[in-house]
């Protein structure tokens, strides 16, 4: 989805948050082309970290513009890709199948669309690493959280921090492990999604495969001759 200039405008020097609501910095600077679209946008992490964020990893959710991690945003473009392929296999199996279609250009784009799903097969491979690796990390950062939580209990009901410090401390341990276990649902689902279009481009691939065997013409045998008596 392109974002224009005017959208991102109104959030130069605001605070700019992921899609599970973390706060990832202020944006401070914004790229885009002569015709407006967003390219990428500069944000300030802290005094002396600053990253740009590619316009492919920016959405719009609850009408305000996120940013999405690196790993789903390319999950979305995939499964797109994946969808699509799945579609075009079949439509051209279906008009080659009634007729429709000339036997040469059936062959050109099957041929093309090997070649595209070689090169799905490839990201996905790649995507489904970096989603483990992600996976890893979060439920690691959830113990994390989940022994600072604990620390900060003890040290409270043994009366050695104030209230107030501790309601503060605590909601934003607890918000951090909500939403960690938000994106690993998202990584669980995304999974499961990619799984599913990978068998489902398998059996398009399948009936492809089928369509392809010509039966072979039984040979006649010999004709037998009865001979009445």
């Amino acid at each position: 989805m392109s974002i224009s200039i005017e959208r991102i405008a109104p959030y130069l020097g605001q605070p700019i948050y992921d899609v599970y609501g973390r706060k990832l910095g202020v944006v401070v600077g914004v790229y885009s082309e002569v015709d407006g679209a967003v390219t990428a946008i500069e944000i300030m992490v802290n005094d002396a970290i600053y990253e740009t964020i590619p316009a492919d990893k920016l959405g719009v959710k609850d009408d305000n513009v996120k940013v999405m991690p690196e790993w789903l945003a390319e999950a979305q473009k995939i499964e797109k890709k994946m969808d699509v392929l799945k579609k075009r296999i079949i439509a051209l199996e279906e008009l080659f199948k009634k007729g429709q279609i000339p036997q040469h250009a059936y062959k050109e784009l099957k041929e093309k669309f090997e070649k595209e799903l070689n090169k799905i097969r490839n990201d996905v491979k790649n995507l489904k690493e970096v989603m483990r690796k992600r996976m890893y990390e979060i439920e690691n950062f959830v113990i994390h959280i989940e022994k600072a939580m604990t620390n900060l209990l003890v040290s409270y009901t043994s009366g050695e921090l104030p209230e107030n410090g501790f309601k503060v401390s605590a909601d934003n341990l607890r918000f951090a492990k909500q939403a960690s276990l938000e994106e690993k649902k998202d990584l669980e689902k995304h999974s499961a999604l990619i799984t599913k279009l990978e068998e489902e481009l398998a059996s398009a691939l399948s009936q492809q495969e089928k369509q392809e065997i010509v039966p072979a013409t039984p040979q006649a045998g010999p004709i037998a001759v009865k001979i009445a008596t």
